[in-house]
């Protein structure tokens, strides 16, 4: 009598994201007596417009470019980028299209920084315009590193941390000061995925600090 061979069928998994079925994943198992052989079948994702709706690259500032809509709001980016920074790193790192950006402060133009502790120190619109000079700081840094802020295609991220008290809960209203301002500069593009978080202390005693990843045109 020939030898019995037994099929089993696997299950099939749908994973859904918000009703639209994202990857089909088909499982199917042959077994006999010499070995068992698994054959695995990947399913192309189906439409979804929420994922098409995140796909779509915003554009610039319609005001223009953003080294026009520096200059448009008068921003000084000077002086701004430390000569001898005091950690080992890398300002920026590029991998792909997507630059990691280092953690930025908020310098002034004569290279002194903006010190003090959020719900301590500073006013929650001192706190507000330090985050502000963050961002200004890390533009200098990005036009250095990129050779020219026109070469950003968008934000990505932005990760801010807030110097400040333990009953202090303003951080996200803090980290605005940074966000509105790249959506000045760079307009849709500007905006971003981020967090914003609380901290009991940050480096020199500064009040706020951001590292940010974008998207170049490489």
């Amino acid at each position: 009598m020939p030898s019995a061979v037994v099929l089993a069928l696997g299950s099939v998994t749908a994973v859904a994201a918000t009703s639209c079925a994202v990857s089909l994943r088909r499982q199917s198992r042959a077994s006999s007596r010499s070995g068992a052989r698994v054959r695995s079948v990947r399913v192309a994702a189906a439409s979804c417009p929420e994922i098409e709706a995140l796909q779509v690259v915003p554009g610039w500032h319609p005001e223009g470019t953003p080294e026009e809509r520096v200059v448009q709001l008068g921003l000084e980016l000077g002086g701004r980028v430390a000569t001898n920074p005091a950690g080992v790193f890398y300002p920026a790192v590029l991998v792909g299209d997507i630059a990691y950006v280092s953690g930025q402060v908020p310098r002034n133009t004569d290279g002194t920084c903006i010190l003090g502790k959020c719900g301590a120190d500073l006013s929650d619109e001192a706190a507000v315009e330090a985050a502000r000079v963050v961002g200004i700081t890390m533009l200098a840094t990005m036009r250095q590193q990129f050779g020219s802020l026109d070469n950003i295609v968008r934000i990505v991220k932005v990760n801010g941390f807030v110097n400040c008290t333990a009953e202090f809960t303003a951080q996200p209203a803090v980290v605005n000061g940074l966000a509105n301002l790249f959506i000045d500069v760079f307009g849709p593009a500007g905006k971003s995925s981020r967090s914003a978080v609380g901290c009991s202390g940050l480096p020199l005693g500064i009040p706020v600090e951001a590292e940010a990843v974008v998207q170049l045109r490489v």
